[in-house]
């Protein structure tokens, strides 16, 4: 993990920052976060074992620093999570050149950080029946 953090340091040092720093790295900090998580959907499938169980703890540990800080971002602003959403989701706050900003990199992120499934091949049913000899 040492590797990584060394490769995406500003990912790590983001949440040591004050609150304006941390608003004009924003953008900066989510395309290396996308990067960052490419990297590590290699080290899942091509990394040992030891490698994994590091990952999954550092992993941890950084979803719990995301959830602290996005509970003081909400109590800050004070709304709750359910109306942010409510109003990231609403094409009207936003320009069309914003929106689609925002739809490209929801798209990007899904495409980057969630393994795709592989689809399931339906099969048609015989209609012909057959007689076992």
């Amino acid at each position: 993990m040492l590797k990584l953090k060394q490769e995406f340091p500003e990912i790590f040092d983001f949440f040591e920052l004050d609150d304006q720093a941390r608003v004009e790295k924003f953008h900066e900090i989510l395309s290396q976060i996308a990067r960052f998580s490419e990297k590590i959907q290699d080290r899942i499938l091509h990394g040992s074992e030891e490698d994994n169980k590091e990952l999954q703890d550092f992993l941890k540990d950084m979803q719990e620093k995301v959830e602290n800080e996005k509970a003081k971002v909400f109590e800050k602003v004070g709304i709750s999570e359910d109306q942010f959403k409510e109003f990231l989701n609403d094409k009207n706050n936003f320009s069309e050149e914003d929106w689609a900003a925002m739809q490209e990199m929801k798209t990007y992120l899904k495409e980057t950080t969630m393994p795709v499934a592989p689809k399931k091949i339906k099969r048609k049913k015989s209609k012909t029946k057959w007689i076992q000899s």
